[in-house]
């Protein structure tokens, strides 16, 4: 499943950069996010929980910060597992973030993920729709943040 998702934010580039830098803080934007763990500068554990239609999902997720270029791109690869429901997901993220003047930062996410097991056959329209609300409370979190 692949989502694209953008969202302006009305502060520098720099600012929403060193927001992202700051995982455990960028993390708690997240809704769902109940941990973050620093393994090294690349590599991070994540607890998520999210009900997904009559589902709830606990995944321990491992992400791998695998490209950087400051102020305006980051890809991370996170792969985890739910086994107390037998789901697991693989997703790849791409941040881009792009000055649209100089107080407005325009945040462009694109998502690829795949999700197996119980979970998985939830169906792409269900799946899609939580991610979609997710992705909005995120943008509001990160506004409040921010702005």
């Amino acid at each position: 499943m692949e989502f694209n998702q953008e969202v302006l934010i009305e502060a520098p580039r720099e600012e929403v950069w060193k927001l992202i830098w700051n995982v455990e803080e960028f993390a708690g934007c997240v809704p769902g996010v109940t941990s973050v763990s620093k393994i090294d500068e690349t590599h991070y554990d994540v607890t998520v929980e999210q009900k997904i239609s009559f589902l709830k999902a606990k995944f321990d997720i491992r992400i791998e910060v695998q490209e950087q270029r400051e102020p305006e791109f980051i890809r991370t690869l996170g792969e985890g597992k739910d086994s107390k429901i037998g789901a697991s997901l693989k997703q790849t993220n791409e941040v881009r973030l792009k000055e649209v003047s100089e107080g407005e930062t325009q945040v462009t996410i694109h998502s690829t993920v795949d999700v197996f097991g119980k979970l998985g056959s939830l169906g792409f329209s269900v799946i899609k729709n939580q991610a979609n609300k997710i992705f909005k409370d995120f943008a509001q979190n990160v506004k409040a943040k921010l702005e």
